[in-house]
């Protein structure tokens, strides 16, 4: 046993392909190129989100007084951290007349439109683990040289996302019995349903768009896809503008579509965004050129690449179920606390929304992709260092960030609500939530981005199901319905249980074989035997704009330039 573990250190100090000593400024270099791929996404994310936030704020407007709706919207719809969506919203609402409509106010409104995204977006988890390996299979095979595997991966993971959904879709049409079989108002069900119906055209372009903007960060192109989705922000709130309440038309006596009409936006919003970007990435830019094989060449069947994403790509779909579950569970079971129990615990994620929204899944794809490319190129040491610069950067920028927010406690939560008795609650809980917020990050960055860059994925599911779901939720449950304990003994209940589930899953990183997921990682993209390979092939300074995800040349460590990937 000593000699195999004294003999796997050897192989990952050495390395698989001659690998180099890792100069003094290798983490500087490498948190210059994380900085540079990462800042785009995590706009990209906010925008995103903001989208979800509008629609609810436009349908938060109907039949009530603006400002009182507003804030009705923000936090119905638990996405009140989107400040800057709601005064887009706001700015195109400011003239519009809110008269009576269908007997129906912002209240139920709101609670339709939140039960159908509740029930719609469950129902479109599964197919998204389809695209969720994208950004580890990518970019091990821009590290391998091997570089049209990268399109291969996305063309799998296009038809793969597509077929899934067509079952999916149909069950769109069938809200209102799932959420009647749940006990919820007739009238609210009625709504919900309708809502849900116009919602159907939108999950596979969304599918699509999102299968896009994975391949080419996984390149290191991020900055198409933010501007992109800022731009898809404000046509979202234009399009709700018009279609909810008739925008410029209301003068001629069309008065929009009313409450479908945000569902309407969103499925027109979603469906001509990743129409522009493959415009502009594939039509225009053609920036797909360099890792990119023909339809015709048909090497998404061959049976060895079908074999390697099915691998990666299944278990993650009981890995989103879970979590989903986990999610919702949780939530539930906060409401039996009580109303002002379920109003703080919303404004608290409210106020923690820029960490939890945009920032964690940045730091898991930036430290995924990271990892991948170094394992694709058979450099272990690299892709060591580089996992636990990602956790190290992580928990720092969290920490940072929640004792900034801890600090600022009280003006952030006058933000968020103006109630004394939901602030209170909201504020003593905060350092459970921040806590919370910094071993869960650890916790994705380390099985979202650096165990499925290793392939590992089924531990991530294992890890979901067997930890997170009996840990988090069964936890929680015993508080609440055995010890009647109070809202701040749920939120530290739950900060440790994410606290010992980051020891465990570092405990688990810190004996990976470096080595050989490296070996697998080459052999999954079609890399030249390890004997052979050599560290700069298809690396170097001149190398096309698509490789640039090495935005360090292995051989001297000098800086590559990131601007041609972003810029005509």
């Amino acid at each position: 046993m000593s000699t195999s573990a004294s003999s796997g250190r050897r192989e990952l100090r050495e390395g698989l392909v001659a690998e180099e000593e890792v100069p003094a400024s290798f983490l500087k270099d490498e948190i210059k190129t994380m900085c540079t791929v990462g800042w785009p996404m995590l706009v990209s994310f906010f925008c995103r989100f903001g989208m979800a936030s509008e629609d609810s704020a436009f349908v938060g407007h109907l039949n009530t007084k603006t400002l009182v709706a507003l804030s009705q919207s923000a936090l119905g719809s638990r996405l009140a951290g989107q400040v800057g969506a709601a005064l887009v919203a706001y700015g195109f609402l400011a003239n519009s007349d809110l008269g009576a409509g269908e007997g129906y106010g912002p209240k139920e409104y709101l609670a339709a439109a939140g039960l159908s995204d509740m029930v719609t977006n469950i129902l479109i988890i599964p197919p998204l683990a389809f695209n969720m390996s994208l950004n580890a299979l990518v970019s091990q095979a821009m590290g391998s040289g091997n570089k049209k595997m990268a399109g291969t991966w996305l063309q799998l993971s296009l038809i793969t996302l597509t077929a899934s959904y067509l079952p999916v879709l149909i069950s769109f049409f069938f809200v209102k019995p799932m959420l009647q079989l749940l006990g919820f108002d007739e009238a609210i069900c009625d709504l919900a349903g309708l809502y849900a119906k116009f919602n159907v055209f939108w999950p596979i372009p969304n599918g699509w768009y999102q299968c896009m903007r994975f391949y080419f960060q996984a390149q290191g192109i991020t900055r198409p896809a933010m501007y992109n989705n800022m731009i898809f922000l404000m046509v979202n709130a234009f399009l709700n503008w018009l279609l909810v309440f008739g925008g410029p038309f209301r003068s001629m006596g069309w008065h929009g579509f009313g409450f479908v009409g945000a569902a309407i936006s969103l499925s027109c919003s979603r469906s001509m965004q990743p129409l522009f970007y493959w415009l502009y990435m594939f039509v225009y830019r053609k920036a797909h050129i360099d890792t990119w094989p023909s339809w015709s060449e048909a090497t998404f069947t061959n049976r060895e690449h079908v074999k390697s994403f099915m691998d990666m790509a299944l278990p993650q779909i009981g890995t989103l179920i879970f979590q989903a579950v986990v999610g919702q569970a949780t939530t539930l079971l906060i409401a039996k606390l009580g109303e002002v129990a379920i109003s703080a615990s919303a404004a608290s994620s409210a106020a923690t929304m820029v960490l939890t929204g945009g920032l964690s899944p940045t730091l898991s794809m930036v430290g995924g992709m990271r990892v991948g490319f170094y394992l694709g190129k058979g450099e272990p040491l690299r892709a060591a260092k580089v996992a636990n610069l990602a956790l190290g950067l992580g928990a720092s920028l969290t920490g940072v960030l929640g004792i900034i927010a801890l600090i600022l406690a009280n003006p952030i939560m006058a933000i968020v609500t103006n109630d004394p008795e939901v602030q209170k609650p909201a504020i003593s809980i905060l350092p459970a939530v921040m806590l919370n917020l910094v071993a869960s990050i650890v916790v994705s960055i380390a099985t979202q981005g650096i165990l499925t860059s290793q392939g590992r994925t089924k531990i991530v599911t294992f890890l979901s199901m067997g930890f997170e779901l009996p840990l988090s939720v069964g936890s929680t449950a015993i508080l609440v319905f055995v010890f009647k304990a109070n809202l701040q003994t749920v939120y530290w209940a739950q900060a440790v249980v994410s606290i010992l589930e980051a020891v465990v899953i570092m405990a688990i990183l810190s004996r990976s074989d470096w080595p050989k997921f490296a070996r697998e990682a080459r052999q999954r993209q079609g890399g030249q035997d390890d004997e052979e390979a050599s560290p700069e092939e298809g690396q170097g300074p001149d190398a096309h704009q698509a490789s640039e995800i090495s935005l360090q040349d292995s051989a001297n460590n000098k800086q590559v330039s990131p601007a041609g990937g972003e810029s005509k």
